[in-house]
């Protein structure tokens, strides 16, 4: 799925200790109103990230990924983020600001 919406940077997601920022509420706000509709994938999954980010060379990576796991979280795509058994994250410099994602379901171990 292609979002076109700038990927929120954990920095700016909380205020204190555990208060959501007006930026974290705009971004989840936003992002749970294009995700809907979109299939749920149960059970254990594995997700690919595909940040485009105009500010490529200050960007950390890993601060791209919470808000955004929890707003597909919080919007039904998987069952919980601790389902996640892998993961592959690859940012793109772009000339603005967007990202992709694909959820694919994967056996559980325990299962086999």
């Amino acid at each position: 799925m292609i979002v076109n919406l700038k990927p929120l940077s954990i920095n700016k997601a909380w205020q204190g200790r555990r208060f959501k920022t007006q930026d974290y509420k705009d971004y989840e706000e936003a992002l749970l109103w294009k995700l809907k509709g979109q299939k749920k994938i149960p059970g254990w999954y594995h997700i690919r990230f595909d940040f485009y980010i105009k500010s490529y060379k200050t960007s950390d990576l890993s601060n791209l990924i919470k808000a955004t796991e929890d707003c597909i979280v919080k919007a039904g795509l998987v069952d919980d983020d601790r389902f996640c058994k892998s993961m592959t994250i690859e940012k793109h410099n772009s000339n603005r600001d967007y990202f992709k994602f694909v959820i694919e379901g994967v056996e559980d171990e325990e299962k086999k």
